[in-house]
């Protein structure tokens, strides 16, 4: 087993904000989801998704409770006070210290989201359906701090090169725009091919014009592609069945391990 890695995002978040995403690298998962499997319904063995969630879980923060959903490609947040059962949603948001709010991906945009003050947090399930659904405009709503007040960090996500696409997507964001000028800008994001209707898409870029839509205008990351680096990530796009990695936000909890 290689040993653990987690990558931790370089942003300006302040230091109660902890996170990271895993990568493929450490775990007890074997086959197509060797390594660090993080998803119990890829058709994994369960025991070894849970040994490798609780190893996640000593070295990102051995004192949360983590909050899991059910992912659904869906525009809903919810809001957690309290670790649970997993809601059907595509984004968590909570205020309250020690919940390690968690979405899994393998191609999709992680969004990692914080306030200045670090007392709140969020983390978006981005594909191309919620994200023209508007799970960021509606994360970002259900929020109590404002968009200008937020820190965002793009995760690892499939990169427009390997992303081809079908006419359906570039309409779908075409139609949701909210004004010629975002339009204008959704369809920048599409590189057409040479096979009529067919596109290269840039999810990074597409999310970026909806956060500045916004107003958030604190976002880095967007650098790493699934699809381009197999030792490190999986992608559905590149291998199926495959693994899911972890996206990890949490305050740091208040109590402390001695």
């Amino acid at each position: 087993m290689r040993a653990l890695e987690l990558l931790r995002p370089d942003w300006p978040a302040p230091d109660t904000i902890l996170a990271a995403v895993t990568t493929r690298h450490g775990g007890w998962s074997e086959g197509p989801y060797t390594g660090l499997n993080m998803a119990l319904h890829v058709g994994d063995a369960e025991s070894k998704v849970l040994r490798n969630r609780e190893l996640v879980a000593g070295a990102f923060a051995p004192d949360a409770d983590f909050q899991w959903l059910r992912q659904v490609h869906g525009n809903q947040p919810a809001i957690v006070i309290q670790a649970g059962a997993a809601p059907e949603a595509d984004s968590l948001i909570t205020t309250t210290p020690g919940i390690a709010l968690c979405v899994l991906t393998a191609d999709c945009l992680p969004i990692f989201v914080c306030n200045r003050t670090g007392d709140e947090a969020g983390i978006i399930h981005a594909g191309w359906r919620g994200m023209s659904a508007g799970v960021i405009e509606n994360t970002l709503a259900a929020m109590r701090s404002k968009p200008e007040d937020l820190l965002i960090w793009l995760g690892p996500a499939i990169q427009s090169r390997h992303y081809e696409v079908g006419e359906d997507v570039r309409e779908a964001f075409l139609d949701c725009a909210a004004d010629a000028r975002q339009q204008e800008q959704f369809n920048a994001a599409f590189a057409p091919l040479a096979e009529p209707g067919k596109y290269h898409a840039d999810l990074t870029q597409l999310a970026r014009t909806k956060l500045r839509h916004l107003g958030a205008t604190t976002v880095s990351g967007g650098s790493h592609c699934t699809h381009g680096d197999p030792t490190r990530f999986y992608s559905h796009r590149r291998n199926t069945p495959c693994g899911r990695m972890a996206s990890l936000i949490c305050i740091k909890p208040t109590r402390q391990t001695p």
